[in-house]
């Protein structure tokens, strides 16, 4: 199916929807989004609600800003996504984009389960991360 996003019309097919049973704070409302890459912003990756064309979130691997970036999600957390496989989860970090300077949410990461196309987005309780990490010139 095409469907008009903010970054324009995308073809998405069904196994490309992520299902975010509680949608994502601030856009609760939204339970349907697709991951998509684009060359001119990687290693940023774009999660775009397919509910309301005008929100795309910027993501990028966690690991990219902090090499040691580690999480331990709660038995409530993987309930929430069906209780992925080990390695099957997909870890992403949203970019503010629109702050004086460019940060990155390391304290609530998006959780996505790859097999079953299940997202959330948590909130750790670790104290080493915060929700606007400066990221400089690293991405």
């Amino acid at each position: 199916m095409s469907v008009k996003t903010k970054l324009g019309f995308i073809d998405v097919d069904k196994e490309e929807i992520i299902n975010f049973k509680n949608g994502i704070p601030g856009f609760e409302h939204l339970k349907k989004f697709s991951l998509i890459s684009r060359p001119d912003t990687e290693p940023v990756k774009w999660l775009v609600s397919l509910e309301d064309e005008d929100v795309a979130l910027p993501v990028v691997d966690p690991w990219i800003i902090v090499e040691n970036y580690s999480l331990t999600l709660s038995e409530e957390a993987l309930a929430e996504l069906d209780y992925p496989k080990e390695n099957r989860v997909l870890v992403l970090a949203v970019v503010d984009l629109h702050s004086e300077n460019v940060t990155v949410n390391l304290l609530a990461p998006v959780i996505i389960n790859l097999d079953k196309a299940i997202g959330a987005q948590l909130i750790l309780d670790d104290a080493r991360y915060t929700t606007r990490y400066p990221i400089k010139a690293r991405v």
